[in-house]
């Protein structure tokens, strides 16, 4: 490329008339957090503002249970809607709890590093993050034997990790936010044909 027909492609740069939009971006958010303004919540109001299972969620936080003033209960709230709202996935715009939730919709049990075997070590913990808030949601529980004791198995790193059991509720969540038609199929059994001789 030459030095006049590189100055050219800047000059495109200050030429055009491009101007992005004002519009909002095409972004996904969960039906828990669609019309809720976190900034209008406090500990007197959440429990009219917020949506049930979010309610339900918090009342433990709040007095005279829980400690939370209006300040931790907002920081609460925009922590939960970032795991409703933030995103890795830049195809189709889901949240880290969508992407789990859909990961988990065949409804057999298993593990996080089974889900995402390429993911690195600080986004495993994310997910782990997440899978606990889903757990608090009863969406999905960690698999215990009859005693209570975690059921853990060795995962990709060689060490023990927790198995996760998605719960009916899951399937419910998905389908309310809209997101039905993504729920994986349970694959139904094939009956084994014996060969004939």
């Amino acid at each position: 490329m030459t030095q006049k027909s590189f100055d050219d492609w800047l000059d495109v740069l200050e030429t055009t008339e491009f101007e992005p939009t004002n519009e909002k971006l095409n972004t996904y958010q969960s039906y828990r957090f669609a019309d809720l303004d976190i900034d209008k919540v406090t500990v007197e109001n959440y429990a009219s503002l917020l949506v049930p299972s979010l309610a339900q969620q918090v009342e433990v936080f709040i007095p005279p249970i829980g400690s939370f003033e209006t300040a931790d209960l907002r920081r609460y709230l925009e922590l939960v809607c970032s795991y409703e709202t933030s995103t890795t996935d830049i195809i189709m715009g889901l949240s880290l709890a969508d992407q789990i939730r859909l990961a988990f919709s065949d409804m057999k049990t298993s593990t996080i590093c089974d889900r995402y075997p390429d993911i690195g070590l600080a986004e495993k913990r994310r997910y782990r993050c997440v899978a606990e808030y889903l757990i608090r949601q009863g969406e999905l529980t960690k698999l215990r034997d009859e005693n209570g004791k975690l059921i853990k198995k060795i995962g990709n790193m060689q060490k023990a990790v927790v198995l996760y059991k998605p719960l009916p509720k899951l399937l419910e969540t998905l389908k309310k936010s809209g997101l039905g038609h993504l729920i994986k199929k349970q694959q139904e059994a094939v009956p084994e044909t014996t060969a004939q001789t």
